[in-house]
């Protein structure tokens, strides 16, 4: 575009120089106008009413060749160069309309995805509608968006979709699992007896002895435990055994334990 601009800087200093060169200078203020324009584009914004803009400029340029003495050919022919020059903005523009939009999709489509799509394709309409002159279209824009919004769509569907059928089969190994945890459990439990219906237990000391007896019923399974703890040390014990000094070896306690 810059080299289009240069073009026709090069032409008008040409024209300069034929009769009528006054009319052609009058082009010189819409070309930097089309070049402030075409910076803001670049930029990556979008100038607001372009359309409108461009109309007004375009008419603009008009009237001064008129006013320079230019014929309705001279005028025909600025109209044609600055369209020319305009169009080009406004094809990025639409560009930088679409993308925006595409991107707005994608982050408002968590909310519900065909509001969204409604949402992104109302904005481009606008802005494309306040930016074109009557005779510039945006339909190939349009349709490349709406490519793109379904492009988009679609590839949400299948990560979602892969999304699922992960948790699925995530949701299958952790039944198996389950499964294979509760027939290992009951299969324990029918071999130690903890299908039981009831515990019990017994304890009883031999009259005159040290000699205590316990036996247990306990999920099926039964136990018989001997200890010997002497009296006069039972206050020397404590939760890890005995745990005071000076204890003699005539202190210590026995204990044994099987189970049937």
């Amino acid at each position: 575009m810059r080299l289009l601009l240069a073009a026709t800087a090069i032409a008008l200093s040409d024209a300069a120089k034929a009769p009528g060169a006054a009319q052609y200078a009058a082009l010189r203020p819409a070309l930097d106008e089309i070049s402030a324009l075409r910076a803001h584009v670049d930029g990556g914004a979008c100038v607001p009413d372009l359309g409108a803009k461009a109309d007004a400029l375009c008419a603009a340029a008009e009237a001064r060749v008129v006013e320079s003495g230019g014929d309705a050919k001279a005028v025909r022919d600025v109209e044609k160069r600055l369209d020319a020059l305009l169009r080009s903005i406004y094809a990025k523009q639409l560009r930088t309309a679409r993308a925006a939009a595409v991107q707005a999709f994608r982050r408002a489509k968590l909310g519900g995805e065909y509001d969204a799509l409604i949402k992104a394709r109302e904005e481009f309409t606008a802005l494309a509608e306040a930016a074109s002159r009557a005779e510039w279209t945006y339909d190939d824009d349009e349709r490349e968006l709406e490519a793109a919004l379904l492009a988009v769509s679609r590839a949400s569907a299948a990560a979602r979709d892969a999304t699922i059928a992960a948790a699925q089969q995530r949701a299958s190994v952790f039944a198996v699992l389950r499964k294979l945890v509760l027939e290992l459990s009951a299969a324990t439990a029918k071999r130690l007896g903890n299908d039981a219906d009831c515990d019990a237990g017994l304890a009883a000391r031999v009259p005159a002895t040290n000699i205590n007896l316990s036996g247990a019923l306990q999920r099926g399974k039964s136990s018989l435990q001997i200890s010997c703890v002497p009296d006069d040390s039972a206050a020397l014990l404590g939760a890890s055994g005995f745990n005071k000094p000076r204890v003699g070896a005539g202190d210590l306690a026995v204990s044994w334990k099987g189970d049937v």
